[in-house]
């Protein structure tokens, strides 16, 4: 199933005009150029719901208009489509839901949408979509501390009608530059130097999830999980399966791919009809409304847990969730947002947020670890004067102490460590002078060290915040209208920011202030040690992005951002489509080109993720850095026209990094 939000994002990348050798090296031609690069599918070995072809599908099903007429199979054409309802469906005549549930293989096709990559012409995004009659089960998966994993079926994002999409980007070179592979509500692009996306030839391999049709760059054994939640360290979550060994689908032949619309013909001057149905603004399937009581998710949760090899305190903690009407009850809010989605039937490829707008892509290579690096904390980076960059975390030996490395000429070294008592959530910048600040928080107040020489080892001086702002948050730090702002939380959980323009002299402490119906209201920040608000500058704007508890019981922590013209008067929050953090953890801002701001953060499942925005108000579908995990808040920075990203990993304190470049 893949229902991705409707988010029309105001980015753009550096344009580029057309260059001598860009006329001199032509792009093929349009039949040519989608048939070259349309992937190869590899379906699972368990699918049952096979793709088809829409003529297949739509051959056999009625049509129910708004108003209340049906007009059973062969009974109804397109001629009105432009005219449609949203609230019209297909409808899958009970008679023969057994063989529309399998589709029909010898037919499946893709239909192909181009879109210009902004106004490049070196450039061009291919969309693929897929057509699956019917959307089946998700796993329900069960994880004991012990890594003894059991499962069952979900039975309950099933719908008729799924869409599903993968995008190759492709160069004038007819080189891939990268692959977005759609997964539920959102996705991950894979670029060819990540470690993790295969071709075959031009043809990028994808591994079709078992009932759910979400796209995966690899195969694996194991499940990927689509979200869940700990209770007593015991893992509830909903996942896929991506095993391969299934039948695999050439969308070049028997069936050559489909262009049902060309957006590129300034570089690709094909024009193309399309097919009646792409304006249809209707559901692709009657609605389906599964539901599962508090007690059928105790019951999954038994049988996932059924032939474990537990040990006795993992199996009592197990057996007494799937026993508690209580856990139970809040188990419900919690697995099934994550599971049932949209069950009305989902719309046609026009009609999704993702068809006008490629989500974000950043080309980034394969996370690296540090050497001999510990950090417990989410690590400060500094760009220092050259091109050294310095990076301070906090790790072994117990008590924990500081330590820092020095990345020049991409590599890595150890560098001196700061001489002082450790505190936490660390922030670091050059000074003016060249020098070195360094902020984190004391047991409960911010604290903040000068060091003049510019060397992490100091000697260490106190800046000028004194009396030391109360904190329960760490601090960051960022620059907008030629001064640094600093943002923490305040002791009573509310977004505090001062500013100084020399490391010397400092602003008095400010809130964060909302307009509500009876006054200003503060902003708050959910988290404590380990979280931090981050601020930057965007589109003449300072930019504050702090993670929001949810808005009701059940709803997971999100990324808000709040946004001031003049350092003072601030609206907000705009929500990140941030899907849910990684407890304990919050956003890292850093500005890209033409004005751009990006966010990087860890989401639920700790994958590193990022978004980007060139106001703070409206932000782009979220990317993902291909194979990078962590459970703290991932550190960033500008560099060599693009990013570096230095975060603790998933599972170990051992600090990794990566980087990427603006194409």
């Amino acid at each position: 199933m893949f229902e991705a939000p409707d988010r029309r994002s105001k980015i753009r990348s550096k344009s580029r005009s057309t260059t001598s050798r860009e006329q001199i090296i032509a792009w093929p031609t349009l039949a040519e150029l989608v048939s070259n690069f349309a992937p190869i599918l590899h379906l699972d070995k368990d699918e049952v719901n096979l793709p088809s072809s829409t003529d297949w599908y739509i051959g056999q099903v009625g049509y129910q208009a708004a108003g209340g007429i049906y007009s059973g199979p062969g009974q109804w054409n397109w001629g009105t489509a432009e005219q449609s309802s949203p609230d019209d469906y297909l409808v899958a005549p009970q008679a023969i839901w057994a063989s529309l549930m399998k589709g029909y293989l010898l037919s499946a096709t893709s239909y192909v949408h181009v879109l210009p990559v902004d106004d490049r012409t070196d450039m061009v995004d291919l969309q693929y979509w897929l057509f699956y009659p019917y959307n089946g089960q998700e796993t329900f998966e069960v994880t004991g501390w012990t890594g003894n994993t059991g499962q069952a079926l979900m039975p309950l994002s099933i719908h008729w009608g799924d869409w599903e999409c993968v995008t190759v980007r492709v160069n004038i070179d007819q080189q891939v530059v990268g692959v977005f592979f759609s997964q539920h509500s959102g996705g991950q692009w894979c670029s060819p130097n990540d470690g993790f996306l295969s071709l075959s030839g031009t043809h990028p391999n994808v591994y079709v999830a078992s009932g759910s049709h979400a796209n995966y760059p690899a195969a694996s054994n194991s499940t990927y999980e689509i979200g869940g939640v700990d209770v007593w360290d015991v893992r509830f979550a909903v996942a896929d399966y991506a095993r391969g060994g299934g039948p695999t689908v050439n969308l070049v032949t028997p069936n050559p791919p489909v262009v049902i619309q060309n957006d590129a013909q300034a570089i690709l001057p094909t024009p193309v009809t399309p097919p009646p149905w792409l304006a249809f603004k209707g559901r692709w399937g009657q609605p389906i409304e599964p539901t599962l009581t508090d007690a059928e998710i105790g019951s999954l949760v038994a049988a996932a847990a059924n032939g474990m090899q537990l040990n006795v305190l993992v199996e009592e903690a197990v057996q007494y969730v799937a026993g508690s009407t209580t856990l139970q009850a809040w188990l419900s809010e919690v697995i099934l947002p994550i599971a049932k989605g949209d069950l009305t039937g989902p719309t046609g490829p026009s009609q999704k947020g993702s068809w006008a707008v490629t989500p974000t892509f950043l080309p980034f290579g394969t996370d690296a670890p540090i050497a001999s690096s510990v950090s417990l904390v989410p690590v400060a980076l500094a760009t220092m004067p050259g091109s050294q960059i310095l990076c301070i975390g906090m790790g072994n030996p117990l008590p924990p102490m500081m330590s820092a490395w020095s990345f020049d000429q991409g590599k890595w070294s150890s560098a001196k460590s700061p001489t002082m008592a450790p505190i936490g959530g660390l922030a670091a910048c050059a000074t003016p002078s060249g020098g070195l600040a360094l902020l984190g928080l004391g047991k409960t107040s911010l604290l903040a060290f000068i060091s003049s020489s510019g060397a992490s080892g100091g000697p260490w001086s106190a800046a000028g915040l004194w009396p030391a702002p109360p904190a329960t948050t760490g601090a960051s730090i960022g620059q907008f209208n030629g001064a640094w702002y600093i943002a923490w939380g305040g002791a009573d959980g509310t977004i505090q920011y001062l500013s100084t323009t020399d490391w010397v002299h400092f602003g008095p402490p400010q809130s964060v202030m909302l307009p509500g119906e009876n006054g200003p209201v503060p902003a708050t920040i959910a988290g404590g040690a380990l979280v931090a608000p981050a601020v930057e500058s965007c589109g003449g704007a300072l930019v504050i992005v702090a993670p929001i508890a949810g808005l009701e019981k059940g709803m997971p922590t999100v990324l808000g951002a709040y946004v001031s013209s003049d350092g003072s008067n601030w609206t907000g929050p705009n929500l990140l489509p941030s899907m849910s953090l990684c407890s304990d953890t919050s956003g890292a801002l850093a500005g890209g080109p033409n004005g751009t701001l990006y966010c990087f953060y860890a989401d639920s499942n700790k994958k590193v993720r990022y978004s980007v925005t060139s106001d703070g108000a409206d932000w782009s579908d979220s990317g993902t850095i291909a194979g990078a995990f962590t459970q703290r808040t991932p550190s960033v920075i500008p560099w060599q026209a693009g990013f570096l990203v230095v975060h603790p990993g998933k599972s170990s304190p051992t600090v990794y990094w990566n980087s990427a470049t603006f194409e």
